[in-house]
């Protein structure tokens, strides 16, 4: 038994250590990005990529201790054979993958991911692009490398199994037990997010993200999610009518301009679960959210905001990128695909605004810091950037804790700039460091009471603003990232679920005490905030200009395996499984179901194309 602890010992730092040579041949090759970074940025590059190498050991432990007790009776010659086989197998599949990928890099500036396997179903094409003498140095690399390792590898450590004895009958939960500890570093330790792209980043410059990825690890990620990422569904009207009727329903005019300056100040609080049916001016319950009720009367409310989607990540997505949630998976999560979608925080960006982004939790979960970083946010200040005393949250640190840090930050901020605040109190196990406001202990009870609590630190927050020399100058949007299914008790597809508040406020606003009564989404967000900054959003070719003369007021909501459709007087929901309607309210049905088709065509049309 020992000999086999002795095994997996160097088996798992063997494999770190071949992944960290990789990572430094790769820094070398791509030797013109190398020159951009500094030391600092190298050793964070070994540092975190170790952390994602040690999961895709963790794979390869975990596989070798389910075989140790497997084969528990078996002599040591023909654990040999297995083992070595199956170290010859992955050293093939790993020297493969990180041998193209230095290439791929080069080429395609995103580290190898599901993409290259596409153009296996056309290989003729594919091998048409290579050189014959490229195919061969890239061959004979694999074969020179897959030696050299396996030489290593039998040197260093396959001299533990020789002369190992059989297992004992009760050895074998031994085995089985180390085996299970391998969701340890599978999973990038104990915290709430399982290890993902973003556990990686951590700078502005993209190679040295990128550089700090393991090629294997990412591979298997992209492919795992791309399955449900691709998945097309067939429309339900002609094609030719569909996209006719899509350019017709976003069109938009001149921008009514709310705005007192086209370069204000942005400071975006998005709400965790702050759902319509809490919010009084929407038609929810009282008391709930006495600050955010009166903020409605006081800044521009736009009344019939829709969520996109029923999670974080996918409102995220909607927010900042303008664009819709996915009936399957959330974009978010591959990479691939969400690097393509345009942000407001980039055209910000690059119109000279400084970002930040503020959570008190792990920005890791979903894969959010990764988007973050594309999103063009300079800075991410998270539960890292507070005292380990103030973690008393599941999620993270509580909500006033991180108002106060941004209340600090705003005074020193210099202008002009974009931060985005994320909250989480409002989260689920709905823990908070105040007395509840609704004193039962149901789930009901416990979710107002936590919304009661976050909007209390948000009119505390607005309060000691309002008396800030940066106030005069700044647009406050409070939005939610979705709904919730309290109060009620909605099932996923029903549309109360998908109302919102979104709430613009602030010392830049020309107009107060506005309502805009017509149906737009999250997504409208992007088009509607830019064309009052003059700032051009051709780029987020689904998001409307809700502030525009001419608007066609509609939302689209993605649930799984569905969507909805919500206009000022219909509302749709569909199964995309079950191919029936779920829903279907109003006066001009007919007409309310080409609309909806034809924007599920244009969204899955531009999808395809990310």
């Amino acid at each position: 038994m020992k000999n086999r602890i002795y095994f997996g010992i160097k088996y798992f730092i063997f494999w770190v250590l071949l992944f960290a040579l990789y990572r430094i041949i790769f820094l070398l090759y791509q030797f013109n990005f190398l020159k951009t970074i500094s030391f600092s940025d190298f050793v964070s590059i070994i540092i975190r990529g170790a952390w994602m190498d040690a999961s895709l050991a963790g794979y390869i432990l975990m596989l070798t201790f389910v075989v140790f007790s497997i084969l528990f009776l078996v002599k040591s010659k023909i654990i040999n054979v297995v083992l070595n086989s199956l170290t010859i197998l992955f050293l093939t599949l790993i020297n493969t993958i990180a041998i193209g990928d230095l290439e791929l890099y080069r080429n395609w500036g995103f580290r190898i991911d599901a993409t290259p396997l596409l153009y296996l179903k056309t290989p003729k094409e594919a091998m048409a692009s290579l050189k014959t003498y490229m195919l061969f140095l890239f061959l004979l690399l694999i074969v020179a490398t897959i030696y050299l390792s396996y030489r290593a590898y039998k040197k260093w450590v396959a001299k533990e199994l020789n002369d190992i004895a059989p297992l004992k009958l009760w050895h074998i939960p031994i085995t089985l037990f180390i085996a299970a500890t391998m969701i340890i570093p599978i999973r990038g330790g104990f915290g709430i997010a399982p290890m993902n792209p973003g556990k990686v980043y951590f700078s502005q410059n993209n190679f040295c993200n990128h550089a700090a990825l393991n090629p294997v690890w990412n591979m298997m990620y992209s492919i795992s999610k791309s399955g449900a990422m691709n998945k097309v569904y067939p429309i339900k009207i002609d094609k030719g009518v569909a996209e006719k009727r899509f350019d017709e329903m976003i069109k938009t005019d001149s921008t009514i301009q709310v705005l007192n300056t086209t370069k204000p100040n942005i400071l975006l609080i998005l709400l965790e679960g702050f759902g319509g049916k809490i919010v009084e001016p929407l038609g929810g319950l009282p008391n709930v959210t006495p600050n955010l009720n009166r903020f409605c009367n006081e800044g521009i409310l736009f009344k019939r905001t829709v969520a996109s989607g029923d999670r974080s990540d996918k409102g995220i997505i909607a927010v900042l990128a303008g664009f819709p949630a996915q009936p399957t998976q959330s974009v978010i999560k591959y990479p691939t695909k969400s690097r393509k979608l345009a942000t407001i925080g980039g055209v910000l960006h690059d119109n000279g605004y400084t970002n930040t982004f503020y959570y008190g939790g792990d920005p890791d979960f979903a894969n959010i810091r990764s988007f973050l970083f594309h999103a063009k946010f300079q800075r991410l200040v998270t539960q890292d950037d507070f005292p380990k005393s103030y973690r008393n949250s599941k999620w993270g640190v509580h909500d006033e804790h991180v108002f106060n840090y941004l209340l600090n930050d705003l005074d020193t901020a210099k202008g002009p700039f974009f931060k985005m605040f994320f909250t989480l109190s409002s989260h689920e196990p709905f823990e908070i460091p105040a007395k509840r406001k609704f004193r039962g202990n149901n789930e009901l009870e416990q979710y107002l009471s936590s919304a009661y609590y976050t909007d209390s630190c948000l009119g505390d927050f607005i309060s000691k603003a309002r008396a800030k020399e940066w106030y005069k100058n700044t647009l406050i949007i409070l939005i939610a990232d979705h709904g919730h299914r309290q109060p009620g008790n909605h099932p996923n597809h029903e549309p109360k679920k998908y109302g919102i508040p979104m709430v613009w406020l602030g010392g830049a606003l020309a107009q107060k005490s506005m309502v805009v009564d017509k149906t737009c989404s999250q997504i409208d967000l992007a088009a509607t905030l830019l064309s009052q900054l003059n700032l051009p959003h051709a780029s987020f070719p689904l998001s409307k200009n809700v502030l525009s003369n001419k608007y066609t007021p509609f939302a689209y909501f993605a649930f799984n395996e569905g969507y909805g459709f919500i206009n000022q007087t219909d509302t749709l929901v569909y199964d995309l499984v079950g191919q029936k309607y779920l829903y279907e309210k109003g006066s001009s049905l007919d007409q309310t179901k080409t609309d909806a088709w034809a924007f599920f065509n244009a969204y899955q049309e531009i999808f395809k194309g990310l």
